[in-house]
C-alpha cells in the first residue's frame, strides 16, 4: 500500500520545517543540525525543499527563535495585561517565561543552541532588546511607587540571566520546576519592592 504526503501550503511546510529544526538542534545540538537531519526528521524528499523556504542556515535559526518567541509571548503578553499592578506583572512575567520553559523543553534546548552559537553581534541585539524591554516595565513600577531605586537596566539583565540559566539547568520533575519558579518569582519581588512593602 502506497501512501501520498498531503499537500502543505507555504506556512504549513515552514511551520514543519522549522518544528523538526527544532527537535534536531534539542536533540543533536547545533553543530550536527544538518539540512540533511531536518529532512530526515521532517519525511522531506529532498533538502531542496528546505532552501527553498529558507536561504540557508541562519535564516532558519532565525526563524526557529522567533517561532518560539512568539509562541512565549501568546502565553506572557495575556498574563502581564491581566494583572493591575507592576509587581503583578513582572511576577507573571517572569513565571509564566519560566513556564512556558519548562513545558516546551525541546524548543527552550533549541533557542539555547542557536542563541549559544550565532554570530555575537546577533546574541547581543537578541538580549539587549530583552532586556531593555524589561526595564522599560520595571521603570513605569518606579514611576508608579511600586519598584525600590535601582538601574532597570542592570536588574532587567539580572532577571533574563536567572530565565537563561533556568532554561539550561531546569529540574526534571514537574514539581521541582515549579518549585524553582516560585523561588525565582519570589526572589525578585523582594528584590524589587520599597523598604517596608
Amino acid at each position: 500500500m502506497t501512501t501520498t504526503r498531503s499537500y502543505r501550503s507555504t506556512e504549513e511546510r515552514r511551520r514543519e520545517i522549522v518544528d523538526a529544526t527544532i527537535r534536531v538542534l534539542a536533540e543533536h545540538g547545533f553543530a550536527a543540525t544538518s539540512f540533511a537531519r531536518i529532512r530526515e526528521i521532517a519525511e522531506l524528499s529532498s533538502t531542496r525543499m528546505i532552501s527553498y523556504h529558507f536561504a540557508d542556515k541562519a535564516a532558519l535559526m532565525g526563524a526557529v527563535v522567533e517561532h518560539v518567541v512568539q509562541k512565549a509571548a501568546a502565553v506572557m503578553v495575556p498574563a502581564m495585561e491581566a494583572e493591575t499592578t507592576w509587581r503583578g506583572k513582572l511576577a507573571a512575567y517572569i513565571r509564566t517565561n519560566l513556564c512556558f520553559l519548562a513545558e516546551n523543553r525541546l524548543a527552550a534546548r533549541a533557542v539555547i543552541e542557536v542563541i549559544s552559537n550565532a554570530p555575537r553581534s546577533d546574541n547581543g541585539i537578541r538580549e539587549d532588546t530583552s532586556a531593555l524591554l524589561l526595564s522599560v516595565l520595571l521603570s513605569q513600577g518606579q514611576q508608579a511607587g511600586e519598584f525600590r531605586a535601582f538601574d532597570p537596566l542592570v536588574v532587567a539583565r539580572s532577571i533574563r540571566a536567572s530565565i537563561d540559566a533556568f532554561a539550561t539547568t531546569m529540574p526534571a520533575t514537574d514539581e521541582a520546576a515549579e518549585a524553582a519558579i516560585g523561588e525565582i518569582v519570589e526572589l525578585f519581588d523582594r528584590a524589587t519592592r520599597p523598604e517596608g512593602a
